[in-house]
């Protein structure tokens, strides 16, 4: 078509913005498809190196979708095993989504049964399960897991049953060598009757929280340490436990704390705060029991006037334990367990 001075119009801008989002679509569906034939050539890959290793690796089926925004990895009855150990896990269903522009980020979700195992200790999860992974080139960076139902046994004992379970443990934003971990449950049931001592309280626990940090927690745990090695790492590096919030019930016992720990020139040293509610339902308890004496009624007293007001009973920690008023309460080798000859 020519215009009145006898020149050609150009495409106009919709045609180009409309050819635009074509080129990208095409482009962009490219892209996905090549990345889920890499993604499922590496899975290939990856059951291939672990079941040459001796490792049992099956599953009934396995689909990629999940196009155009999202990789969706559903497996049937997928099943892992260590013979070596006795170790192993098999589920109803496992599906995992990644994101096409973040390949360091996985939700894994098993939305029926699960079992795991490792010789004595057996574990059943049943209904909604998910865990949330983050991770850099390395080490795995964040964690998150929330259990809706499920049970744990030992040595084929009756169960332990916990309901919506949850944990995270993560760098503190910020704060990249920070380690935050933050745990609650609602409830956990025993499957039996607590020791003789502790009966009164019942055998219903929750529900429950825990958060704490840990200075140079995160460098600790990139060099492939236990949990008490870790511990020790980083307080013999300068840094400090923090445990903000402990929250406890059981029975007739609502309980809350918080802690500090750390060990200047090698020496453990802190404190742990305690308080109390509803202490009168806790004298009651042990009253019932007969198991009240002098010296509990003293401690829940001193607990009992120290929260008020939101206040916490402050405990000394030393080397050897606990201590109240000079007294050692509760014998506890932290140098023991934080010494350089206990991470070996």
């Amino acid at each position: 078509m020519t215009t009145a001075y006898g020149k050609r119009r150009g495409p106009g801008p919709i045609t180009i913005l409309f050819a635009l989002i074509v080129i990208a679509c095409i482009a962009w569906s490219a892209y996905w498809f090549i990345a889920r034939s890499v993604i499922s050539n590496g899975i290939d890959d990856w059951v291939e190196e672990q079941r040459a290793m001796g490792l049992e690796v099956d599953y009934a089926s396995r689909k990629l979708s999940g196009f155009p925004f999202r990789f969706v990895l559903d497996v049937e009855e997928p099943a892992y095993g260590i013979p070596d150990t006795g170790s192993m896990w098999r589920a109803d269903d496992l599906q995992i989504v990644m994101q096409p522009w973040n390949y360091n980020h996985a939700i894994i979700r098993a939305p029926g049964r699960h079992e795991l195992g490792n010789g004595a200790l057996q574990g059943l999860i049943d209904g909604r399960s998910a865990m949330s992974l983050r991770w850099d080139a390395q080490s795995i960076r964040q964690i998150s897991l929330a259990l809706n139902e499920a049970s744990f046994n030992v040595a084929g004992d009756e169960p332990a049953e916990v309901d919506d379970f949850e944990f995270h443990l993560r760098p503190a934003p910020g704060e990249p060598d920070m380690l935050q971990l933050e745990t609650h449950w609602q409830e956990v049931r025993l499957p039996t009757a607590p020791p003789e001592d502790l009966a009164f309280l019942g055998p219903v626990i929750g529900p429950s929280i825990l958060r704490a940090e840990l200075d140079d927690g995160v460098p600790a745990i990139e060099e492939g340490a236990s949990p008490v090695h870790a511990l020790a790492l980083a307080l013999r590096s300068g840094g400090e436990l923090r445990v903000p919030q402990v929250m406890v019930e059981w029975g007739p016992a609502h309980l809350g704390g918080k802690m500090d720990l750390s060990m200047p020139e090698e020496v453990v040293s802190g404190s742990i705060g305690i308080r109390i509610e509803q202490a009168d339902e806790l004298r009651g308890a042990l009253e019932s029991a007969g198991l009240m004496t002098d010296e509990l009624r003293a401690y829940i007293g001193a607990l009992e006037g120290a929260s008020a007001n939101g206040g916490f009973l402050p405990l000394p920690i030393r080397e050897d334990g606990i201590y109240f008023l000079g007294n050692r309460i509760a014998e506890i080798p932290f140098d023991e367990y934080l010494s350089p000859a206990s991470e070996t």
